[in-house]
């Protein structure tokens, strides 16, 4: 039997680019983590980058990133990659290094253009302008009253980006909130 992936908010209408924002559901991008003492080592191990603090973002190979949201939990993303429907086990998979499900229990959606950080600003308490929010940067917050962790980097275009992880049981209410907030940019 096969198992399909479907995003929380594939019935909701897309976001066309309008005056140079988009918002992209990018829910069915592969992601992965792991969590653990030896989490870092373990990925260094994989000849992947590894940020060397928390709440950064650091690109790893052909448009993978690794995201670290503490010194001991990580995820790699790649948006250009289709995730697969399969379940990590659960048991460790090195020394002290265990598998995370944020494939299974956050959706993706991704905010671009100049505006970004205006439409984020009227959700948000965290100043997300460039200046304090620079390339690279994670913060773990509340956009919308609900928690999301956004990462600010660059798409395969070099554009820069914001992607926004929400559990999936409130992505479709953030999607339209966001949806919302572009509309006074347009």
């Amino acid at each position: 039997m096969t198992v399909m992936l479907t995003s929380p908010i594939h019935s909701l209408p897309s976001t066309p680019i309008h005056g140079g924002l988009s918002l992209e559901d990018a829910s069915l991008a592969a992601r992965r983590g792991v969590r653990g003492r030896h989490a870092a080592d373990h990925l260094r191990d994989q000849g992947l980058t590894v940020p060397p603090v928390p709440n950064q973002i650091v690109a790893s190979g052909d448009d993978q990133w690794v995201m670290a949201l503490s010194r001991r939990e990580f995820w790699i993303i790649n948006p250009q990659q289709l995730a697969t429907a399969a379940m990590p086990d659960s048991t460790a998979i090195a020394s002290e290094v265990w598998p995370l499900y944020c494939q299974h229990s956050h959706s993706w959606l991704i905010l671009q253009g100049a505006q970004r950080a205006d439409v984020a600003a009227k959700l948000c308490a965290v100043d997300l302008r460039s200046e304090a929010f620079p390339l690279g940067a994670v913060a773990q917050t509340q956009a919308a009253r609900v928690s999301v962790i956004i990462a600010h980097h660059t798409n395969s275009q070099q554009q820069p980006v914001f992607s926004l992880f929400v559990d999936q049981a409130v992505s479709e209410y953030l999607w339209l909130t966001l949806q919302d907030a572009m509309g006074e940019f347009i």
